[in-house]
């Protein structure tokens, strides 16, 4: 202590309370705002899906698809479907096979980020009957990378442009040249038919988006032009 020189007998204190108490109008405004914000999202999430919805059911009946009842008759493939609680929505028409239309939505984290944000999936699948027998079997798409690596994968069809592009799997596999006509083949390797499989005598095609009133029909026609090329 330098001589002479006298500290004040009290030194002025703020209270932490009254600085908190001064804030704390404003830090309630904004968390009700923030709270409030949340709530208007979500409603307008729902009703926006609400809305799209019914614009695509009012489409889908204008095409002729009418809503289904879960425990309807159905083959079993789309019964298992449709039974899942992921099912958002199931129609069915005639036109001129029996097609059905099950859409999937569900929501998902990361394995990797458990705690961060959800991501939303869907699963659009279009189920014809075929009536007739037909052996299970699955026409998927493959990589780019898995045909730079190998061409032909699995039992191969013979057509090396197809050959690159999908891959035969299932135990009907072997019956692949059978099904798999030049129609067929050029139809999916130019982009006019979709991957597909068939499950207990139903073709079906599947894809990782929801249904619209854009595509709903169109891709029912070509699951349709896919029937009529089958042997």
């Amino acid at each position: 202590m330098i001589a002479g020189s006298r500290l004040p007998e009290s030194l002025p204190l703020i209270a932490p309370s009254a600085v908190w108490s001064e804030h704390l109008p404003v830090f309630n405004g904004v968390v009700v705002g923030f709270v409030a914000l949340v709530a208007v999202g979500i409603v307008w999430t729902v009703v926006s899906d609400g809305r799209r919805k019914e614009r695509l059911r009012t489409h889908a009946a204008e095409l002729g698809w009418r809503p289904v009842a879960v425990s309807g008759s159905m083959p079993e493939p789309v019964a298992e479907a449709a039974r899942s609680r992921r099912a958002k929505l199931v129609f069915a028409t005639e036109q001129p096979y029996a097609i059905w239309l099950v859409w999937h939505q569900w929501s998902e984290r990361s394995a990797a980020n458990s705690d961060g944000p959800s991501k939303t999936r869907n699963l659009t699948r279009y189920f014809l009957s075929l009536g007739a027998e037909y052996p299970d079997v699955e026409v998927v798409r493959r990589t780019s990378i898995g045909a730079l690596f190998m061409p032909v994968r699995g039992v191969g069809t013979g057509d090396l442009a197809f050959d690159k592009r999908f891959l035969v799997r299932g135990p009907g596999e072997h019956e692949a040249a059978r099904l798999l006509t030049p129609a067929i083949r050029e139809a999916m390797t130019d982009g006019r038919a979709p991957a597909w499989e068939i499950s207990s005598g139903v073709l079906i095609s599947a894809y990782s988006d929801a249904p619209t009133p854009q595509n709903l029909q169109p891709r029912a026609d070509a699951l349709t032009d896919l029937a009529r090329m089958l042997p």
